[in-house]
């Protein structure tokens, strides 16, 4: 006998097909459309996130059309992939991202920002981070809080370009550290003897080009005493390896990937920034701050004394209060703080007690919003 319910389930399955075919082409309409933002690194990435939406939407739960979301992306601009910059970007859009048909997060799924896609894209550093993101070709980015505060306020090596009035903070991250890493066969104890050698001091628009110049000065060694290479970690990591480079300069979260490689095959060590010059550049730049790479960091690696500035995550002042509030929420989602700590081991410093630590350029508004609804004291 047929009930007068009988037909309920297939036509329940129907529409809840045409829904979710609904919202992968709608996911897929919105890829297309980004063709003309994203450079193609992030496209690849972008499409591969449509594939997981895509699993996520027809082998997951039908979602309600109050569930449904808009897709929107979100570039998070970081770095060379050898330092700390391109994974925590990657972990950060990890845990802020929710595409359309992924489960809520009371359902027990990633609680993120619903709709949202975000992308953490390599760079060539803090330098060009800042400017990207100033003029808004690009969301967000990981930046040092010393060339922030140049780019905000228009000094050294921002004289002249005006004030990057645009710059907005989300969070303070970490400490970075200056880390100067020779080859064993150079014979270099100390940052005097860089004088004679091949060093690379980063890649142009690079943060830790900023930073190994400054340090160089404190020390009174000036680039005609060197022979100097501007390139990134992973590539002077590689001339390292091939006797092509003797030293180089690189600012990140210790341990970083490039080093990491570098001491594991017993070819480099880590040289201390300290004495009376280190002393002098901490008095002179109130960003810098001594620092202590610990024991073991870097396996069989000792204790290293150097500097270290601050890492922040910024965005612009035309990003929407409203996704800057819910990006901020979901950053310090105590659901999302097992990601978090999974992922680079800097991440682990990744803390809301010091969200706030050493941002030299103002608040976004909707981070403000964040803040005072988690009971954060704002400054003034």
């Amino acid at each position: 006998m047929t009930t007068p319910n009988s037909g309920d389930g297939p036509r329940r399955r129907a529409r809840l097909s045409r829904n979710q075919a609904a919202n992968l082409a709608r996911v897929r309409r919105t890829v297309l459309r980004s063709r003309g933002l994203f450079n193609r690194f992030a496209i690849g990435i972008a499409l591969g996130t449509v594939a997981i939406v895509a699993a996520l939407v027809i082998g997951g739960p039908a979602i309600t059309p109050e569930e449904e979301a808009e897709a929107q992306f979100f570039q998070i601009s970081t770095a060379s992939p050898g330092g700390t910059y391109f994974p925590i970007g990657r972990t950060l859009a990890s845990i802020i991202s929710q595409p359309p048909g992924s489960e809520p997060c009371r359902q027990g799924g990633r609680c993120g920002v619903p709709g949202l896609i975000a992308v953490a894209k390599a760079s060539p550093g803090s330098v060009a981070n800042v400017r990207n993101v100033n003029s808004g070709r690009v969301d967000s980015a990981l930046v040092q809080a010393d060339i922030a505060a140049w780019a905000y306020n228009g000094e050294r090596l921002f004289d002249g370009e005006g004030y990057a009035s645009n710059l907005r903070a989300i969070a303070s991250l970490y400490p970075e550290a200056v880390q100067l890493v020779a080859a064993r066969s150079a014979g270099i104890a100390s940052v005097g003897d860089l004088r004679g050698k091949r060093v690379s001091i980063g890649r142009l628009d690079s943060g830790t080009r900023v930073d190994a110049l400054l340090i160089l000065e404190a020390y009174g060694i000036a680039e005609s005493d060197l022979t100097v290479v501007e390139v990134d970690s992973l590539e002077a990591s590689d001339m390292i390896l091939r006797g092509a480079l003797d030293a180089f300069f690189l600012l990140a979260g210790a341990p970083s990937l490039a080093v990491t490689d570098l001491v594991g095959r017993g070819d480099v060590t880590l040289v201390p920034i300290e004495g009376p010059p280190a002393g002098k550049l901490v008095a002179g730049n109130s960003f810098f701050v001594p620092y202590l790479i610990a024991d073991d960091v870097y396996p069989g690696v000792p204790a290293t004394a150097t500097v270290s500035v601050r890492a922040l995550w910024i965005t612009h002042a035309g990003v929407s209060a409203k996704l800057v509030r819910r990006i901020t929420e979901a950053m310090w989602s105590q659901a999302n703080r097992d990601t978090l700590d999974k992922g680079h081991p800097k991440a682990l410093e990744i803390r809301l007690e010091t969200a706030l630590d050493g941002i030299p350029i103002p608040l976004h508004r909707g981070a403000r919003d964040a803040y005072r609804e988690l009971g954060v004291a704002l400054p003034q």
